[in-house]
C-alpha cells in the first residue's frame, strides 16, 4: 500500500486535497477540536481514488485531516452526543477571513 501525504498551502492545494477526500465518511467521535493547540483533527475513511482506476474492487482508506491555526470550531445540525453518527464529507474549502486586532 502506497502512502499518500498531501499538504495544502494555498487555495489550489485545498482543491486537490478536497478531491482526494470527496465522499469520505467520518464518525462524529473522530472529530477532535483542540482549542489550546488551535487545531482540528478529523479521522476519515476516504475512497481510494488512486486504486479505483479500472480495479475490480474498490476500497476506502483511513486518513487523517488536520487544520492548523483554527480560532473557532462550530457545527450545526449535528448531535455531538451521538458519537457513532456517520457523516459524509462532500468537500473541503477555504474562506479567508481578516483577523481583528485584540486591543
Amino acid at each position: 500500500m502506497d502512502r499518500l501525504k498531501l499538504i495544502a498551502l494555498d487555495r489550489e492545494d485545498v482543491e486537490v486535497v478536497s478531491a482526494h477526500l470527496q465522499d469520505a465518511v467520518v464518525k462524529a467521535a473522530d472529530i477532535r477540536w483542540r482549542p489550546a493547540e488551535k487545531r482540528v483533527v478529523v479521522a476519515v475513511n476516504r475512497f481510494d481514488w488512486e486504486a479505483a482506476n479500472g480495479a475490480p474492487q474498490q476500497f476506502r482508506r483511513r486518513a487523517a485531516l488536520g487544520f492548523e491555526r483554527v480560532s473557532a470550531c462550530k457545527c450545526r445540525e449535528l448531535n455531538a452526543a451521538r458519537k457513532d453518527q456517520v457523516l459524509n464529507l462532500l468537500a473541503v474549502s477555504f474562506e479567508e477571513t481578516v483577523s481583528q486586532p485584540a486591543w
